[in-house]
């Protein structure tokens, strides 16, 4: 949860749009935390 916010953050990209990247990168479950 809170990592995938700073990851965003750090992006420069807004959180959902991170979401949609890592899910079209198959990263949903090692980003489970």
């Amino acid at each position: 949860g809170g990592n995938q916010a700073r990851a965003a953050e750090l992006l420069g990209i807004p959180p959902s749009t991170l979401r949609t990247k890592m899910a079209k990168y198959g990263l949903k479950e090692a980003v489970k935390s």
